[in-house]
């Protein structure tokens, strides 16, 4: 073999083992051991949907001249996880019936079972917690569902869904085994829960009170915190750009146009970002959405029970509060709430608390909550009253300890817009 033949065929080899470690290089893949990153992704598991946020407040039922009420927080999780078994279909707006026959007679007819919730709900975003068999539902916002509670054989049911603000009434069909279920476990035992008596505010408004003077439990929380970098990361486009100062007791972030503020006595962050402008949303279902999101981007539910509460769709406005077992917590300084103000698809204004209700210290002695009859004598006093009244809970902070707060039992009304405590001691007080 000639020694040029030779080279030939050395740099051939060469050619062909370059050519193999490339592709091999270009494969490889390294067995990597798999890393637990749950440390580092806490935040999934914060997030909540609409079933978590949208609940119902209480549940009304009317049998002859007696109205029973439940709002139990485990009774109304039920319930709700109950209506995915209600088979929705044949939506119908009835209004026209609703009105001939009066709208509140219709509602709180005898035998009526009323779900209520604290505000209108468009159904567009709330019908996921049903079975609906329709592709397509009319726009419609409802705040109370009601249906005759029967032990009835029938097959089919109708239910109403119900704007007592838009005065319209929606009707649907669904599957009697639901109906038969809800009064076999709640309406047929109704004398088993608190006794209520009504309160005509108006030619168009009824109210229900609680009849008796009732013992409730008062609490006491320590309070956890949140981080508030979950807040700057979150509301900032470029975190890395916010500045810190101190102005009196209050801590600031800004980037210059945005400002967040940090109060460290009242735990509470307020969010402002002056360059929105205060555009609408499409739809309320997309306002209620965006302000869920928002708080799901951030973990910012923490520990607590936020209930959807009430929104203002001129004002692009939403308001989530506290719950405890079951009943609204309120606060005058806004300690109880989540505020959101929205602009042109983007956060506007942001208030709410960064603290969490942890650890519930032993129970105090009860309270007893003034009968029915007595709420009414001091609404007689209020004028101009035509609102709603709540048994809720008053958040206060603790003067013995500066990390934890007292909840009250006490009943509110509401006013304008804003829920007041009712003023028991100040009988014949205008407000």
């Amino acid at each position: 073999m000639s020694f040029e033949r030779m080279k030939s065929i050395v740099l051939l080899i060469l050619v062909f083992m370059s050519a193999y470690l490339t592709w091999q290089i270009w494969t490889y893949q390294p067995t990597l051991k798999k890393t637990d990153q749950s440390e580092y992704f806490k935040v999934a598991s914060d997030t909540k949907n609409i079933a978590d946020v949208v609940k119902p407040k209480n549940v009304l039922l009317h049998v002859g001249e007696q109205h029973f009420q439940m709002n139990d927080e485990e009774k109304m999780n039920n319930i709700q996880s109950a209506f995915w078994n209600w088979s929705l279909y044949n939506f119908e707006d009835i209004s026209h019936q609703a009105s001939e026959m009066g709208f509140l007679t219709f509602i709180h007819s005898k035998a009526n079972t009323e779900i209520n919730f604290t505000d209108q709900i468009p159904f567009k975003l709330y019908k996921s917690v049903f079975n609906v068999e329709m592709s397509e539902v009319p726009e419609f916002s409802f705040d109370k569902i009601i249906f005759t509670s029967a032990n009835s054989n029938m097959e089919e049911a109708k239910i109403y869904f119900i704007s007592t603000e838009n005065k319209t009434v929606i009707q649907t069909i669904v599957n009697g085994e639901s109906i038969r279920t809800f009064y076999e476990m709640y309406y047929k035992n109704a004398n088993e829960y608190p006794e209520y008596i009504t309160y005509q505010v108006n030619k168009t408004k009824e109210i229900y009170l609680l009849k008796d003077p009732t013992p409730m439990k008062q609490y006491s929380y320590q309070l956890g915190y949140m981080n508030i970098n979950n807040f700057k990361y979150a509301l900032f486009t470029d975190p890395t750009s916010v500045r810190q100062e101190y102005v009196s007791e209050v801590e600031e972030f800004t980037d210059g146009t945005r400002l967040l503020s940090v109060d460290r006595n009242l735990a509470m962050i307020n969010f402002i970002n002056p360059s929105q402008k205060k555009n609408g949303f499409s739809s309320t279902s997309e306002l209620l959405q965006q302000s869920i999101d928002l708080v799901n981007d951030h973990a910012g539910w923490g520990k607590n029970s936020f209930r959807f509460s009430e929104l203002w769709e001129q004002e692009q406005r939403v308001v989530f509060r506290l719950f405890v077992n079951g009943l609204p917590v309120f606060n005058e300084a806004g300690m109880a709430e989540i505020e959101q103000v929205w602009g042109n698809g983007e956060i506007y204004q942001y208030q709410r608390p960064y603290f969490y209700l942890d650890f519930r210290y032993p129970e105090a002695p009860d309270k007893s909550l003034p009968s029915g009859e007595e709420v009414i004598t001091v609404l007689k006093n209020i004028s101009n009253f035509n609102g709603d009244v709540e048994i809720g809970y008053r958040m206060t902070k603790s003067t013995l300890n500066s990390k934890s707060v007292i909840l009250e039992p006490a009943w509110y009304y509401r006013y304008g817009g804003t829920w007041i405590l009712l003023p028991f001691e100040q009988k014949g007080a205008d407000r």
